[in-house]
């Protein structure tokens, strides 16, 4: 009985001992003061934008192939992806941030939300215990291409391993379960996976992007050129890599998109953009020629505009995230002068009437070319030769051209199909885009403007007022403006949250950004999210990835490189400047 009494008093020790390193396995989540109420940021992470990759009940029933465990089971925080509560009103299924079921229960497709790339979260040591900030709408450390490669390769397996199909087809049918059905369901998953792992072999580059980086330009190239026009030789590698860009403030620029290829401002160009982002995460999109006027039909598609719009209200209301540690005002003083004096001819505020936007100035600071080089390839046209194309409005598309144009035309005539109806229908005013017209009439004219009747529509004249208004403001969608290889800058609040830096992730921190290019580092490791709050970015020692080291410097892949952005160009900053620059920028 001693010797009993002894273990268990043992036992509770060492309980009572582990009991809080247990607890601190899993550190506190907290949220960044941005101006979101619970709800809100819930409606950003799991309202759908009618992305379609696959049919939901074939990827709850898919395994992963390393463990026999569902794909989606750790809610895909092995690819970086963020976990999100499961809950009755948002989240039923239990999905990762910005991962979404769309539509009924019979036909719902898993799709993605703009919140799986944008938003963050950093993990830092406070009082000897570790914390979690979660940032919304800041970059994602996710390894997007390590997931759609598994993904696919999950999906071959089970296609051709009989056992494995044989689980799969008993998961989805359930109690429906026959041979019949398996083997119809069979004919339908090899489609599937036919078409999805083609379009991957074809559009992923064989040196991965890695953590926190797509080629975004590319995949929706490809998809809405390669796969949604039929034509499998405009499909190119997609090799270009950026960074994902942080959403405050977006809607507040004069220009968007890393290339300033996108008038900004308006929501119905945010509609815009954001119809062009869907189209590229696995949207249906099926434009049609048809012998009636208008002759194209570019209403065939999932893209939920309605949504669309109030995910892009909510984003306008998103603050930057506030700097989370103590900071040295004296510094931060100093450091005010010197970005007046190096950085404010690009970075500082700038308005531009009349909405009173944000000047983007698109330069060249020669910053890797690849991504702006790629915005410029051509794409055979197929069908859609002879649409009419808002690059500039009133021209029509050729045989070919500018990949650029043809995505601009697929998404303006996607906008108008939702907006305007064929007759004898009538417009419903409280579609995606009528939501986007009503808010911009309100910004840019009297209050005594009305927006059109339904009655009035039916008039000729309004209908064209209503698409000049549409069109001006779409005009030239996806060109590059300006000088060649030039990207954006931006109004930079917030900067202190949006490691690695420069257009295309290739600089670790805002310490290093401050260096001459040839100081910084020619490789480092990215997917961690470790904060290193000294030099103002993630910790690059280490990474949970095998392809988390990206290199950068000499040698690199033409997209990878840290050359460009040189600040003052005339000398280099003493080390005491760099500490003050770097404190001014972590609390803009």
């Amino acid at each position: 009985m001693k010797t009993s009494f002894k273990v268990l008093l043992l036992s509770s020790v060492m309980i009572a001992i582990s009991a809080p390193a247990l607890a601190q396995a899993t550190p506190p989540l907290q949220y960044a003061k941005q101006g979101w109420t619970e709800d809100e940021r819930q409606a950003f992470y799991t309202t759908s934008q009618g992305s379609h990759m696959m049919p939901y009940a074939w990827f709850k029933a898919l395994r992963r192939l390393d463990v026999d465990e569902a794909f989606g089971g750790d809610q895909l925080q092995r690819y970086g992806y963020l976990p999100n509560d499961k809950s009755a009103k948002w989240n039923p299924e239990g999905l990762p941030v910005g991962f979404v079921i769309d539509g009924d229960a019979a036909t719902s497709q898993l799709g993605m939300t703009c919140a799986a790339c944008h938003t963050g979260q950093i993990e830092y040591v406070k009082n000897g215990a570790t914390q979690q900030l979660r940032i919304d709408g800041a970059p994602a450390t996710a390894n997007f291409q390590l997931f759609l490669t598994e993904l696919t390769a999950a999906a071959r397996a089970t296609l051709n391993d009989s056992s494995r199909f044989d689980t799969f087809a008993h998961a989805v049918l359930g109690s429906r379960h026959s041979t019949s059905r398996a083997n119809t369901l069979k004919g339908d998953f090899k489609k599937w996976v036919d078409e999805f792992g083609g379009f991957m072999d074809k559009s992923l580059p064989a040196s991965p992007w890695g953590p926190g980086r797509l080629d975004a330009f590319g995949m929706i190239f490809n998809r809405v050129a390669g796969k949604d026009l039929g034509i499998d030789a405009n499909i190119k590698v997609a090799d270009a890599p950026v960074s994902y860009p942080f959403l405050w403030n977006a809607s507040r620029q004069d220009r968007t998109q890393w290339n300033g290829g996108v008038p900004n401002g308006l929501y119905i160009n945010a509609l815009g953009r954001n119809t062009g982002e869907v189209f590229g995460v696995f949207a249906d999109f099926t434009p049609k020629k048809q012998s009636l006027p208008p002759h194209f039909n570019f209403r065939n598609n999932s893209v939920n505009f309605t949504n669309l719009q109030a995910l892009e209200e909510k984003i306008a209301s998103l603050k930057p995230p506030p700097w989370p540690f103590a900071l040295d005002q004296g510094l931060v003083d100093k450091g005010r002068v010197l970005f007046a004096e190096h950085c404010g001819s690009c970075h500082e505020e700038r308005q531009i009437p009349p909405e009173g936007l944000w000047l983007t100035p698109v330069k060249d600071v020669k910053t890797d070319p690849k991504m702006y080089q790629n915005s410029l390839r051509s794409s055979d046209f197929g069908t859609l030769n002879g649409a009419l194309s808002p690059n500039p409005p009133g021209t029509k598309l050729g045989a070919s051209g500018p990949t650029a144009d043809l995505l601009a035309t697929a998404v303006v005539g996607a906008l108008f199909g939702d907006a305007i109806p064929p007759l004898p229908r009538l417009p419903n005013l409280n579609a995606g885009v009528w939501l986007a017209i009503k808010k911009d009439i309100s910004i840019l004219f009297s209050d005594n403007e009305k927006v059109p009747s339904l009655i009035s529509l039916l008039e000729p004249s309004v209908r064209d007022n209503v698409r000049a208004h549409v069109e001006s403001r779409l005009a030239n969608m996806f060109k590059v403006p300006g000088e060649a290889n030039a990207y954006e800058s931006r109004v930079l609040h917030g900067i202190w949250a949006t490691a690695p830096y420069l257009h295309n992730g290739s600089v670790p921190n805002l310490s290093e950004l401050l260096l001459p290019p040839e100081q910084r580092s020619p490789s480092f490791m990215v997917g961690s999210r470790k904060y290193d709050a000294e030099k103002v970015g993630y910790v690059t020692t280490e990474s949970p990835f095998k392809d988390g080291t990206l290199l950068v410097g000499a040698g690199a892949l033409p997209g990878n490189s840290n050359a460009g952005h040189k600040y003052p160009k005339d000398k280099d900053l003493t080390e005491d400047e760099r500490k003050a620059l770097l404190e001014y920028l972590k609390q803009l």
